[in-house]
């Protein structure tokens, strides 16, 4: 009798290591899939964290070209394009402000036409070649955070409703506006006359302040898609 309750003690004995052991175990795997999943999600949100990083430094060169370049370039030149409207306002459909500076006695239409600058002309002329001044400078100082914006790093070929004026070859658009602000600021000033065949393809690059405004579109959008990138990793 003895004999047999011994064995049902050892037997209950053996059960509850066997359950200690058995309960040890689970929890030991419960931990480590835990675990495992933590440095899973730990994993995750660094790959979370280092996409969002390399996005944010992309967002900022962009916006450092808006915000630094572009936007100041658009300011300059739509303050030149306004008054340049006011000074040609009363002046000849072919008229152009360098040639005529380099040769006052030209005449222009059908009629004869001869222009006489007046002391308004003269003053809108000066205040249109300081903001020109501004943009030189803007375009000296900044210029290197175009990059690779092919717009204003290649040759400068101008599109179909440009091509009637034939502009200087072998330039970039932003080399030939800096040699039309320094010519045109020349000619004012009575350092260049005559010649006017070898200072025609300098005239002001009407199409840079159309591409101006592409660009900054463009660098708008791509900062509105980064922003939304930026978004989808937060969730």
């Amino acid at each position: 009798m003895l004999t047999y309750m011994n064995c049902i003690l050892l037997s209950l004995s053996l059960s509850a290591e066997v359950n200690a052991a058995l309960i040890a175990f689970i929890g030991t795997f419960i931990v480590a899939i835990i675990s495992i999943h933590q440095n899973w999600l730990t994993g995750k949100d660094n790959k979370k964290n280092l996409q969002r990083i390399a996005i944010i430094e992309k967002r900022q060169v962009i916006e450092n070209k808006l915000n630094q370049f572009y936007i100041p370039l658009r300011h300059h030149l739509e303050h030149s394009k306004t008054l340049f409207k006011i000074f040609v306002k009363d002046k000849p459909q072919n008229f152009r402000t360098l040639t005529y500076l380099l040769d006052k006695n030209q005449i222009y239409g059908s009629n004869n036409v001869q222009v006489v600058l007046n002391k308004n002309d003269k003053s809108l002329i000066k205040t249109i070649i300081k903001v020109g001044t501004k943009i030189e400078n803007l375009i000296h100082e900044k210029s290197y955070l175009i990059g690779d914006d092919i717009e204003f790093v290649q040759n400068y070929t101008p599109r179909t409703e440009y091509a009637h004026i034939t502009y200087e070859r072998d330039m970039t658009l932003l080399s030939l506006l800096i040699s039309h602000l320094i010519t045109i600021r020349m000619a004012f000033n009575e350092d260049l006359s005559g010649q006017i065949n070898k200072f025609e393809g300098f005239v002001f690059p009407n199409e840079v302040n159309v591409r101006v405004n592409e660009k900054i579109n463009e660098l708008e959008r791509k900062i509105n898609s980064y922003d939304l990138e930026i978004l989808k990793l937060n969730k």
